[in-house]
């Protein structure tokens, strides 16, 4: 099985380096990050990116905004790939009033990395009521998110947020019932909203399983590496 590694906004490909990869992963950096190459200018072109970026991949892992992209290739593609795991995965808000609202939101983050840049921007992003789970995180592991989140550009995670945010996103539900492969989506039990979207989701695509871990958040690659690693082993020698 070939996987395609799909990390979080604000993350990097460094993001997996906790979890037990498959050797033939591929973890491409997401348009808007590290400063790379790539740029995006809607949902819909960084899926098609992604999906000629890695056309042999037959298996998506995917976090948040990863995850995002990865139900986009699953809607546009519905027969492609052999299995999904998606964490803390969003099928798009339902109403152009609820993206219009959360474009609203995204513009003064957009605003922070642009005028006062990147440092003040991760300060603010950080202090988020998502990321309180983390904070029972070891010191040592924290700090490395921390760099993982400097290492970008301001100008490049505003694109990304212009381009790819939720906002952006259209709404999949009425996609995803044509998806036929295994897809595993996990959640932490502390981040009450994204288990009720995994539980809908499971109701939307015929082959889908919830898995809830207790005591955990948004970030189960960082809360919950061993349970991520866990799940990839299942395909690796498929």
């Amino acid at each position: 099985m070939n996987w395609l590694m799909l990390h979080g906004f604000t993350g990097s490909p460094a993001s997996f380096s906790a979890l037990s990869t498959p050797p033939t992963a591929l973890a491409p950096i997401l348009a808007g990050h590290l400063g790379g190459p790539r740029s995006s200018s809607s949902f819909w072109m960084e899926v098609e990116g992604l999906a000629a970026l890695a056309p042999a991949a037959t298996a998506l892992f995917g976090y948040s905004l990863g995850g995002r992209l990865a139900l986009g290739m699953l809607a546009r593609y519905p027969q492609r790939f052999e299995r999904a795991i998606l964490v803390s995965a969003h099928p798009g808000l339902r109403s152009e009033t609820e993206r219009a609202e959360r474009r609203q939101k995204d513009e003064r983050f957009i605003r922070l990395l642009r005028e006062q840049g990147l440092a003040a921007f991760v300060e603010a992003w950080e202090q988020q009521p998502l990321w309180d789970t983390q904070r029972k995180l070891p010191e040592v592991v924290r700090a490395a998110k921390r760099r993982e989140r400097l290492a970008h550009t301001a100008q490049g995670l505003a694109q990304s947020l212009a381009s790819v945010g939720l906002g952006q996103m259209p709404d999949l539900r009425n996609s995803l019932a044509r998806v036929s492969c295994s897809v595993q989506l996990l959640v932490g039990a502390l981040d009450t909203r994204f288990v009720a979207l995994a539980r809908e989701l499971c109701s939307l695509m015929p082959r889908a399983q919830c898995i809830v871990a207790d005591g955990a958040g948004h970030d189960l690659i960082l809360e919950r590496p061993q349970l991520c690693s866990a799940y990839l082993a299942q395909g690796v020698s498929s």
